[in-house]
């Protein structure tokens, strides 16, 4: 923790930002833009009374529009990116169109995203149909296949190009529709071939019913959309009265509606100039009655320009100048609410992330000690950024058990990349044993076997770390452990025989405990070797681990197998290479040369030395 803690002051003594505090730049922001909306408002009524009735009217009709035209949009454009979604999952291979269940399952995700589509499909290039549809029971799987020549044509058009179509509005006769739709459809192709094509189908039911939502919310206005010029696409009034569509005339005409504005709007309008050269108002008026009818072409969402329009009674704005001073008035005192409200939202926002703020800082030391859980909090982000934090505070716990913090630390140092290269380095391995520890664990337990392998694990894992190594892995009662990375140790040779000597030490004392407690001695070997290894994140993809490989690995453990033949009897035996003794700058004494010796799978001898350790049992 002491060549953590520097990196952290080394960090913390940097210039730092001046910063200013979040709590009142909140309060300060969110009370500034109440005062300004206020004061924007404010000064738009102003405008809008000391103008005339016709430009009040045709700034609030242009108001609706770009309303009903963001709505519709909100609409159409979901169904483009849930198609292209799909195409997306199908074309990069991660869902075959041939696996039925595995296609149902991804339009079915797909169609909880986009409400408003009633049907979704994938017609394969050979006429077969898969899709889902939504309705008031739920959502169910079906399958079909194409009838027409016009629906061959479609796929026959689809092989030829990439991009998202719609298709024309049609009737569609089935009992359990019986309305008009609109298609989407996305061509696919994986791997240079045709796939196939998705199709979503919204209902012209579903676009009036969001429209009388919208005109519901606006009373006074009513939007409508138009197929070109002389069709109804969508239209409060026909979500109150379903109009009686069919195959010859699949949208209303706009006289077919009950709306004597709407239906007079091309022939009686008047035209008049607004701000956007792109919008059209016109006046209309039946029997002493008028309207201000504000259009606008939109492409895009059929073959056809659509045209969506809103109307506003030209009354309907037409109200007394002592409302100014009323809405004054009113705007002040929400102005004073709101910068109250500002001043306490502030707090509840920044209590959290202060709080989140600190056990970050008690993360970035690896001071898992002082991290505690996160309360909850009223707004919902926060609330979620308690909950994954908490969560990943119980996973950090179970990390520390798991994770090297020599590996962690050096990440730290290196600024949190999260990537370490894969290199050749110069190491010092050791493989420990228990000698016959499955007679030893025979007649015990699981958990005293457990419980005694943790003791036995936690002795080797204070000596190994003591000098700065690295815990590899545990290996039913084998320890790997190696010295020289991730940190550049030039002394690795020395340290890894200092451990081993540490670790005989520790056993002595050990043993001599059981033997007091009547319990037999274990008994361990050691082997220890030097070489170049590849060392770096070495498994699969998204889960792989820091370790060391080569032959100096498979050296390493071959040493401590020899020591089966080379000291039966120790309690510890610790056999050494003569790489590692060469490469050892400390005393030699305790190094007993056993000349050059055969190992298990290795043509050619090795120089070995034995560590003195204890007295034979």
């Amino acid at each position: 923790m002491t060549e953590l803690q520097n990196t952290v002051d080394r960090r913390d003594a940097l210039p730092r930002r001046r910063t200013i505090p979040l709590s009142g730049t909140l309060a300060v922001v969110m009370a500034g833009l109440v005062a300004l909306t206020a004061i924007d408002v404010l000064a738009v009524f102003w405008f809008m009374t000391a103008s005339t009735t016709r430009d009040l009217l045709a700034k609030a009709a242009q108001l609706g529009l770009y309303s009903v035209q963001a709505r519709i949009a909100d609409r159409f454009t979901p169904v483009e990116d849930q198609l292209a979604f799909l195409t997306r999952e199908v074309a990069a291979g991660r869902v075959d169109p041939d696996d039925g269940a595995a296609l149902d399952r991804l339009m079915t995700g797909a169609l909880a995203g986009a409400p408003q589509v009633r049907v979704l499909s994938f017609v394969a290039p050979d006429g077969a149909i898969r899709g889902v549809t939504q309705g008031p029971e739920g959502v169910f799987p079906f399958t079909d296949t194409i009838h027409t020549d016009g629906e061959r044509q479609e796929i026959e058009e689809a092989r030829g190009h990439d991009d998202p179509t719609w298709g024309p509005v049609y009737f569609v006769a089935d009992p359990a529709l019986r309305t008009s739709v609109a298609n989407l459809r996305q061509p696919i192709h994986a791997g240079g071939a045709f796939a196939g094509i998705f199709t979503a189908t919204l209902t012209v039911d579903a676009l009036s019913d969001h429209l009388k939502a919208i005109a519901e919310s606006n009373p006074g206005t009513t939007p409508f959309i138009l197929y070109g010029r002389d069709r109804v696409l969508a239209h409060p009034a026909m979500a109150v009265q379903r109009p009686a569509l069919s195959r010859e005339q699949p949208l209303p005409g706009l006289d077919a509606l009950g709306d004597p504005f709407l239906a007079a709007l091309w022939t009686e309008g008047e035209p008049e100039a607004v701000g956007d050269a792109d919008l059209d108002a016109r006046v209309v008026r039946r029997d002493g009655d008028g309207r201000v009818i504000l259009t606008r072409t939109i492409t895009g969402y059929a073959p056809v320009p659509l045209t969506v329009g809103v109307e506003v009674p030209v009354s309907a704005l037409d109200k007394p100048t002592s409302d100014l001073l009323r809405a004054g008035l009113a705007g002040l005192a929400v102005l004073a609410i709101a910068i109250l409200v500002a001043i306490w939202v502030s707090r509840m926002i920044v209590r959290p992330v202060g709080a989140m703020a600190r056990e970050v800082r008690a993360v970035g030391s690896l001071d898992f000690a002082a991290l505690h859980p996160l309360p909850g909090s009223l707004f919902s982000e926060l609330n979620d950024q308690a909950r994954a934090y908490n969560t990943m505070l119980t996973g950090l716990r179970w990390l520390e058990t798991y994770v090297p913090k020599s590996l962690v630390r050096r990440l730290l140092r290196s600024g949190g990349s999260g990537e370490v290269a894969s290199a050749e380095r110069m190491v010092t391995v050791m493989f420990t044993d228990v000698v016959d520890f499955t007679a030893v664990a025979e007649p015990m337990p699981a958990a005293e076997v457990a419980a005694m392998l943790n003791a036995h694990f936690d002795l080797l894992g204070r000596c190994v770390e003591a000098e700065g190594g690295t815990i590899d892995k545990f290996i039913g009662d084998c320890v790997m452990a190696f010295w020289g990375a991730p940190d550049d140790q030039p002394d690795h040779a020395d340290r890894a025989l200092r451990a081993a000597r540490a670790i005989a030490a520790a056993m002595a004392a050990d043993n001599a405990a059981r033997r007091g407690r009547g319990l037999p001695a274990v008994r361990v070997r050691i082997g220890i070797h030097s070489g170049p290894v590849v060392a770096g994140n070495i498994g699969m993809t998204g889960r792989s681990g820091y370790t060391i490989v080569g032959d100096t690995v498979n050296l390493g453990n071959r040493l401590e197998q020899l020591g089966k033949t080379v000291a039966p009897g120790d309690e510890v035996t610790i056999l050494v290479s003569g790489a590692t003794v060469a490469l050892s700058s400390a005393d030699r004494s305790d190094l007993q040369a056993l000349g050059a010796q055969a190992v298990s799978g290795r043509r050619a001898e090795i120089e070995v030395y034995r560590l003195a350790a204890t007295a034979k049992a």
